[in-house]
C-alpha cells in the first residue's frame, strides 16, 4: 500500500499508509485525513490507488491542489518525485521499500485535536483534553505503581476476590465489567468495555486478571488514564478495591465480585468518613447499648417508625379537616408534574424536520437519503395525507436513484471511464440536485470520449471497416448532433433522403451536409440495407448551456465603480476571493507610492478593514478549532461588521470569502456542539449554542429543527414554570420571533421577578 508524507505548516511530517482511497480536507466526518489549517477546504482533494497507480484529483476547493508548482484541474498521477500543495501542507509519496521502517509512526497532531489511524471504520479524531496538573507532592508513576496490597476483607476472605469495573458517569453509570482474562477499554470495536466518547482513544487501555490481581495499563492514548486522580504514566499498575479510574472524561470504580460496596478506599489517603465521624466510631456507635439496655441501631429504628406513623395520621387530619374532597387534597398536596409527552402533531413536524435534515444540500453536506427516507415514512405512518412529507417522499425516491447513477459516474471518471460515466450521468433527470452537479463533469469527458471516437470513426471508415467504424461514429455523432439543427440531421416533410454523393438531387431529394454525418449513414446502410433512420439521442445533460456571468467579473464591475485606482480594485477582488495576505500587499504598494498620495487617505482606511478581517477570521477559527463556539462568535461577528462596510451593496447578494465561510463554519459547528450538550442533558446549554449559530447563518435545515425544538422545549417548560429562576430558564430556549420571549416578561411582572 501507498504512503503518503505530509509535511505541516509548523515543519512536523507525518506519514498515512492507505488503501484504494483517501478523504483529504478540513471537515470531520467526511475526510479520511484531517488537514486543519493552512487554506485547506472543507473537502479539498482525493488520493486514490488504481493498477499500482497512485493518483489524486481536486474535489472543487477553494485555493486548489497543486502538483509539481502547476494547479490541477483533473486527475494526475503521481510519482515518488512529485510534489502536492494543499493550502500551506506539502505532500509526497514514499517509495514502498522504506514502509517497513515507519510504519509505526504516529502521526503529526493537528491542532486541537488527535487524528486516530487511517483506514478506521470510524474516522473520527479523538477529542484532545486539557493535560491533567499534577498536585504538588503527588507520586509518580512508579510510585502509584508500587503502592502496598490493603488487607483482603471478610468478604474476600471467603473467595469473592474477583473484580469489577462499574461505570461512573454518563451512559455507562451503573454498569458493571468483570475482570476476567484481559479487558480491552476503548472507543471501538473490539474493545470489551465500549466507551463511546470522543475524549476515549480507539484502544485506550487495557485491564488484565493476574494471580497477583488485576493490572491497569494504558495503550499509549491520546488523553492518558488517570487512576485516582493521578496520571499513570506507562506502568502497569495494580488495581485494588475502591480505585477510580478516568478514561479521557469517563470514571469508573474499581469494586468487589461480590457486590458489597462499601465507601471507596482511596488510597494514600485517610479514610472517608461517615456523617457521625470516623468509620470507627460509627460502628462503635451502632453496637453500644444505648440508656435502658436498647442497642442504639434498634432505638433509631423506632423512631424511624413512630416518624412515620406521625406523618400517615397527620395526613388524614388534613384529608378530614378538607371535607375529603379529592380535588381538594390535590390542591393542598399539589406535585410538579415534568413537561407532557408530544402530541401527534408534534411528532410529526419532528419527523419532518429530520427528513429535511437528512435531505439537504447546505454547507456542502452530502445527503442521506436512506435516513430521509425513514424519517419522512414516520411522518406517513402518522399522518398519511400530509402534503409536505408525501412531497419529500416524491423528491427522495428521485434523488436516492439519481445519487447512485451520480456516484457510479464519479467512480467511472476516476478510473478514467469517461464513456462509462457518460452512461451513468445521462440516466440523471432535470429534476434532481445531482443533474446540475453532474453538468460541469459531464462537459469535460464529452470534449475527451468525442475527441477518440471521432478519430476512431475517420480511420474506420478510411479503412472501409464498416462493423467497426458504424459504433465509433454513432458515439461522436450522439454528442454532435447535441448541437446541430434539425434540418441538418433529418430530410424536411416530403424530402427523399440520398445517400449518392455523385447523384445530382431532385427538387424533393435532401443529403445531409455533414460529411462527416453522410459517411457514418452510408456505413450503417451498407452495414444493413433495411436499417431505420437514425435518430440524435437528445439529452438534457449534453446540451451546453448559455455561459453564466462570471461572478468575480460582476464583482471586479461594481468595484470599479466604487475605487478610482487600479490597484484597489485588484485588491478588493483578491480580498473577495479569500487572499487576504494578496490583497494588504497589493495596498501597501499603493501607499507607499508618493505619485498616487490622492489615494494615501482612502487606503489607509481599506488597509485598516482588510486587516482586521483577515486577523479577526484567524481568531475566530482557532476558537472554533478548540471546539468553542461562544468565544468565536465575538471575533467572527465584528468580522462580519467590517465585512459589510468593504464589500458595501454586494455583501449579501456576491458574499466574500470571509463571509461565506463564517457563516457556514459557525452553523456547522454550532449543530455538533449543541448536540454534544444535548447528549450530556444540558439542554439549556445546547440551545444557546443552536440559536447563536442560527444567528450567524438560518440556511441549514438542520440548525433550523434544532432551533424549532428548543421553541417547542421553551413553550412546555412556560407552561410548568412558577418562580423567578423557572421562568429566566425559558429565556434560554426562546427564538426570536415565536413570541415566548414576550410571554415570560409579562409573567415574570405579574409574579413581581
Amino acid at each position: 500500500m501507498p504512503i503518503l508524507v505530509v509535511r505541516h505548516p509548523d515543519g512536523s511530517e507525518s506519514e498515512h499508509e492507505f488503501s484504494g482511497e483517501l478523504k483529504v480536507g478540513r471537515q470531520e466526518g467526511t475526510n479520511d485525513l484531517i488537514l486543519a489549517e493552512g487554506g485547506v477546504s472543507r473537502r479539498h482533494s482525493r488520493f486514490y490507488e488504481e493498477g499500482g497507480k497512485v493518483m489524486v484529483e481536486d474535489v472543487g476547493s477553494a485555493n486548489g491542489t497543486f502538483v509539481d508548482g502547476e494547479r490541477i484541474t483533473d486527475v494526475v498521477v503521481l510519482s515518488p518525485r512529485s510534489q502536492v500543495l494543499l493550502g500551506e501542507y506539502e505532500l509526497r509519496l514514499k517509495a514502498p521499500a522504506a514502509r517497513s521502517s515507519t510504519a509505526q509512526r504516529r502521526p503529526a497532531r493537528p491542532a486541537g485535536e488527535t487524528p486516530e489511524p487511517l483506514g478506521s471504520e470510524n474516522p473520527r479524531a479523538t477529542r484532545a483534553m486539557p493535560a491533567v496538573k499534577r498536585p504538588a507532592g503527588a507520586g509518580g508513576p512508579s510510585a502509584l505503581a508500587k503502592r502496598p496490597r490493603p488487607a483482603p476483607s471478610a468478604g474476600e476472605e471467603e473467595g469473592e476476590q474477583g473484580l469489577v469495573l462499574k461505570g461512573l458517569t454518563g451512559p455507562w453509570a451503573n454498569q458493571k465489567f468483570p475482570v476476567k482474562g484481559k479487558l480491552l477499554v476503548g472507543r471501538q470495536a473490539p474493545a470489551t468495555v465500549l466507551l463511546e466518547d470522543d475524549s476515549v482513544s480507539r484502544k485506550h487501555a487495557e485491564v488484565e486478571a493476574t494471580p497477583e490481581g488485576a493490572v491497569l495499563r494504558d495503550l499509549g492514548s491520546a488523553n492518558g488514564t488517570l487512576v485516582n486522580g493521578e496520571p499513570m504514566g506507562t506502568q502497569p499498575v495494580e488495581l485494588q478495591p475502591g480505585d477510580v479510574i478516568t478514561f479521557g472524561m469517563v470514571e469508573v470504580v474499581v469494586e468487589s465480585l461480590g457486590g458489597a460496596s462499601h465507601l471507596p478506599v482511596r488510597r494514600g489517603r485517610a479514610e472517608v468518613a461517615s456523617r457521625r465521624g470516623s468509620s470507627a466510631e460509627a460502628a462503635e456507635d451502632a453496637e453500644a447499648p444505648a440508656a435502658g439496655g436498647i442497642p442504639a441501631s434498634r432505638k433509631r429504628l423506632l423512631v424511624v417508625a413512630a416518624s412515620m406513623v406521625g406523618l400517615l395520621l397527620a395526613a388524614g387530619i388534613v384529608k378530614n379537616v378538607s371535607g375529603g374532597s379529592a380535588g381538594e387534597g390535590e390542591d393542598t398536596l399539589q406535585v410538579k408534574k415534568g413537561p407532557p409527552p408530544p402530541s401527534p402533531a408534534e411528532q410529526v413536524q419532528e419527523a419532518l424536520s429530520k427528513c429535511r435534515s437528512y435531505s439537504s444540500t447546505e454547507l456542502g453536506n452530502e445527503p442521506d437519503w436512506v435516513k430521509a427516507e425513514a424519517a419522512c415514512t414516520k411522518a406517513l405512518d402518522i399522518d398519511p395525507i400530509n402534503a409536505e412529507a408525501n412531497s419529500l417522499m416524491r423528491r427522495i425516491k428521485l434523488e436516492k436513484v439519481a445519487a447512485d447513477d451520480f456516484m457510479l459516474g464519479q467512480k467511472a471518471l476516476g478510473r478514467l471511464k469517461e464513456e462509462e460515466a457518460l452512461e451513468a450521468f445521462k440516466r440523471i433527470p432535470k429534476d434532481s440536485s445531482y443533474f446540475r452537479r453532474a453538468k460541469p463533469k459531464v462537459q469535460d469527458a464529452v470534449a475527451k470520449v468525442m475527441k477518440r471516437s471521432e478519430d476512431d470513426c475517420k480511420r474506420y471508415l478510411r479503412d472501409q471497416q464498416w462493423s467497426a467504424a458504424v459504433p465509433r461514429c454513432e458515439l461522436y455523432m450522439g454528442f454532435a448532433c447535441q448541437k446541430m439543427s434539425r434540418e441538418d440531421l433529418e430530410p424536411p416533410i416530403g424530402f427523399t433522403l440520398v445517400l449518392d454523393r455523385n447523384k445530382r438531387l431532385g427538387r424533393t431529394e435532401w443529403r445531409p451536409k455533414d460529411k462527416l454525418y453522410l459517411d457514418f449513414l452510408i456505413a450503417r446502410k451498407r452495414l444493413d440495407p433495411n436499417v431505420v433512420p437514425w435518430r440524435c439521442p437528445v439529452s438534457d445533460i449534453f446540451f451546453e448551456d448559455e455561459a453564466a456571468p462570471d461572478p468575480k467579473k460582476l464583482v471586479e464591475d461594481v468595484f470599479k465603480q466604487r475605487f478610482p485606482n487600479k490597484f484597489m480594485v485588484a485588491a478588493m477582488v483578491d480580498y473577495w476571493a479569500g487572499r487576504g495576505t494578496e490583497a494588504y500587499v497589493t495596498l501597501q504598494k499603493l501607499r507607499s507610492n508618493y505619485e498616487l498620495a490622492q489615494y494615501h487617505g482612502q487606503t489607509d482606511e481599506l488597509l485598516r478593514d482588510v486587516g482586521n478581517v483577515d486577523q479577526l477570521y484567524k481568531t475566530g477559527q482557532g476558537y472554533l478549532q478548540n471546539e468553542d463556539v461562544e468565544k468565536a462568535s465575538e471575533p467572527l461577528l465584528e468580522a462580519l461588521d467590517v465585512d459589510k462596510r468593504l464589500m458595501a451593496d454586494q455583501a449579501e447578494s456576491r458574499p466574500s470569502f470571509f463571509r461565506r465561510n463564517i457563516q457556514q463554519d459557525m452553523a456547522s459547528k454550532a449543530i455538533t456542539r449543541g448536540k454534544y450538550w444535548q447528549e450530556r442533558g444540558d439542554a439549556r446549554r445546547a440551545c444557546r449554542i443552536w440559536k447563536l449559530g442560527f444567528r450567524f447563518y438560518a440556511g441549514n435545515t438542520d440548525l433550523n429543527s434544532q432551533v424549532g425544538r428548543c421553541s417547542t422545549l421553551g413553550l412546555r417548560t412556560f407552561k410548568t414554570a412558577e418562580t423567578c429562576e423557572d421562568l429566566n430558564a425559558v429565556l434560554d430556549f426562546a427564538v426570536k420571533g415565536d413570541g415566548l420571549e414576550e410571554k415570560v416578561e409579562a409573567k415574570k411582572k405579574d409574579n413581581g421577578c
